[in-house]
């Protein structure tokens, strides 16, 4: 189902713009990687640790903590009982005192963990070493290798405490110059997403994001997701084709 749905004609994504959430069973798929946070406690329990894959060029890994002390826990504000029009409003104060979006696509892993200390157990990283790394919060890092031959097994190992996967699109690409090119090629895609299948029902919640700026546009995005939904029998493919133009 459609969390919020895609406009007629597909618009830039970039750091707060959502232009689609959509749902199946514990499988969420976006354009903006900040609406991973809200998806996540759609389905998990933030009291419950829970082991968690980031799948992505970048780290995400900036965070706001006094705003999160500040303007969500001393408010009183409960994250996991917010409508996601209602989380995509929450606003962080500036310096100036502008007001900004709390959650974007590079600060919600550790605004939500500031929010649910007890939530994330076991992470592992796999990336192309882009954006801010802290190393206090990643257990251990994956390199594309490692991750295509282990994924499954790494997923089995911890899988009796319940895993949140998280995969961008965007890793499979990287920017030469001011040119977003595909360094991972198809094959890979579908093997990585066949060894996921294998131990799907280890995930307590699964997010995919499109972020189509970083892998120079909606077109390849939407191709890359095209071949994991296959994989996974999901249909979203089409769905977003009678919605939307791109």
């Amino acid at each position: 189902m459609w969390i919020k749905e895609p406009p007629a004609k597909l618009g830039v994504s970039l750091n707060e713009n959502v232009n689609f959430l959509y749902n199946v069973g514990n499988i969420y798929i976006m354009d903006n990687h900040l609406a991973a946070g809200w998806s996540w406690l759609q389905e998990v329990d933030g009291e419950i640790p829970h082991n968690y894959l980031h799948i992505d060029r970048h780290y995400d890994l900036l965070g706001f903590k006094k705003t999160i002390q500040t303007q969500v826990i001393d408010k009183g504000i409960n994250l996991h009982e917010l409508s996601f029009q209602e989380y995509l409003e929450l606003r962080q104060l500036g310096n100036n005192g502008d007001q900004f979006q709390m959650f974007r696509w590079d600060n919600y892993i550790l605004n939500l963990s500031y929010a649910y200390p007890n939530l994330f157990q076991n992470t592992f990283f796999a990336t192309h070493d882009e954006g801010n790394r802290e190393d206090y919060f990643i257990n251990e890092d994956l390199d594309f290798l490692r991750l295509l031959s282990d994924v499954d097994s790494l997923i089995d190992q911890y899988g009796d405490q319940g895993w949140i996967l998280n995969l961008d699109i965007d890793y499979f690409y990287s920017n030469i110059g001011e040119v977003n090119i595909q360094v991972i090629d198809d094959e890979y895609i579908i093997q990585l997403v066949l060894k996921i299948r294998k131990v799907i029902d280890k995930l307590t919640v699964f997010t995919i994001c499109l972020s189509p700026e970083c892998c120079g546009g909606w077109q390849n995005s939407i191709k890359k997701t095209e071949i994991i939904c296959d994989v996974l029998d999901l249909d979203f493919i089409t769905l977003l084709s009678n919605k939307s133009s791109h």
